[in-house]
């Protein structure tokens, strides 16, 4: 960016925040990573002007929810900033890797600018070189298949930082720092584009970029270890207008991505035609069709948040607290910069323990956002693996959260909560 447009930028974020309802000094002071109020965080001006350096622990010693919360947005932002003006961090292949499936060498040198990945024929291009999405990637539950409004499904993409790719096949543990991304898509237009983080896609793998092959991203997984925390920590970013609050009365019904206004009106009572929440199971051969009926979908647990969960209150609070605040900031960004599209993204929540020695089995020593699912890759798991309908308030169940399919027993085993790394260099390796 030229530096007199980062200097006006900096100059106006600054005073932005400063005007905002923060307590005084926590837009610029670095070393502020909390607040007085424990329902209140802060963000910090930093974090926009200047994305590349994210932290390689939780600010603050992770005292408490906010600053994990910090450290999830920080990153989040470092890795959708553009830092050449054109190519965003997190789809920079030499250094996140796109993971291929079991049977590919994901490590070799490869020129895929994206591998957006689906689970029937795409176009009449198909050929039997396509690619199908890896076990690996599909949704938490019986790979299943999600249709947004407009009857297109959903597709996938999982990164992983080279790094992993030097450490010794079967090792028992991941260091620190070591980061996977999974991240699901849907067919976009052109004028769609300011709305959404986006690429091009040769999804059916004809050599080519088709003129429809315009996908944006909805939903974005955030995995990473650090030296204090190497069960990782688990963030979870969605696009505003995936889905309506199950919950929640009087909220728009229209313009949400994966709900009619319909089945959206009848919230948090909804209409028994609408059974939120049902995917659609592939067929017998893992393939299912491009386009279908459209799926009904609600987050059942705002924040990833339940009543009677650890620290509720102020979970919910920190996550909302925080996102309002960078929302103002990248609503107020000029078009060219890359992170303004952030306006339309959030934080649902995080997942971490509170006692890294011990198992992530026992909920108690879980931490932050207990009820953790996105809308859009753990649809059916929002309330367990019974693949349960969204059917009103009273009847609710817990969620299928992070540790439920990636459990974590101790240090010494981290390399186990990855479903992704026994399988890197491929299944001839």
């Amino acid at each position: 960016m030229h530096p007199l447009k980062l200097s006006l930028l900096s100059a106006a974020l600054t005073t932005l925040l400063a005007c905002s309802t923060e307590p005084s000094g926590s837009a610029t002071d670095s070393d502020n990573t909390a607040s007085q109020d424990p329902l209140f965080c802060p963000a910090n001006i930093n974090w926009v002007t200047n994305p590349n350096h994210p932290p390689n622990e939780i600010p603050g010693g992770g005292q408490n929810l906010c600053q994990f919360y910090q450290f999830s947005w920080q990153w989040f932002i470092s890795l959708i900033n553009a830092p050449n003006g054109k190519d965003r961090t997190f789809l920079n292949e030499d250094r996140y890797a796109i993971y291929l499936g079991s049977d590919q060498n994901s490590c070799a040198p490869n020129t895929l600018e994206s591998k957006l990945f689906v689970r029937g024929d795409k176009d009449p291009h198909t050929t039997n070189e396509d690619f199908t999405a890896p076990h690996e990637m599909n949704q938490a539950l019986n790979n299943a298949v999600l249709y947004d409004q407009n009857g297109n499904i959903v597709l996938y993409e999982t990164r992983f930082d080279r790094g992993m790719c030097n450490v010794a096949q079967g090792s028992a543990t991941l260091p620190a720092g070591t980061t996977e991304i999974k991240t699901s898509w849907r067919k976009i237009t052109e004028k769609d584009m300011l709305n959404y983080v986006w690429v091009r896609s040769d999804t059916n793998n004809n050599g080519e970029i088709d003129a429809d092959e315009l996908y944006g991203m909805v939903g974005f997984h955030l995995v990473i270890s650090t030296k204090d925390h190497p069960e990782f920590i688990w963030a979870t970013f969605e696009h505003k207008y995936n889905a309506p609050d199950c919950q929640k009365a009087n909220q728009p019904a229209s313009d949400w991505s994966f709900a009619s206004e319909q089945c959206a009106a009848s919230l948090p009572n909804t209409d028994v035609n609408c059974e939120f929440n049902k995917t659609i199971d592939p067929t017998k051969t893992g393939k299912s069709p491009l386009t279908g009926t459209p799926t009904e979908v609600c987050q059942v647990y705002a924040q990833g948040t339940a009543e009677g969960d650890n620290q509720a209150e102020h979970n919910r609070a920190n996550i909302i607290s925080l996102n309002e605040q960078l929302n103002k900031v990248f609503k107020r960004m000029p078009t060219y910069n890359s992170l303004r599209v952030l306006a339309k993204y959030k934080l649902v929540g995080g997942l971490w323990l509170n006692n890294v020695s011990q198992s992530s089995k026992n909920r108690d020593n879980q931490r932050g956002s207990i009820q953790l699912a996105n809308t859009t890759m753990e649809t059916n798991a929002q309330q367990g693996f019974g693949e349960v309908v969204y059917t009103g308030p009273n009847n609710l169940q817990p969620a299928a959260n992070c540790f439920n399919c990636h459990g974590y027993s101790g240090p010494t085993e981290n390399a186990k909560v990855s479903h992704i790394f026994s399988s890197i260099h491929g299944s001839s390796n």
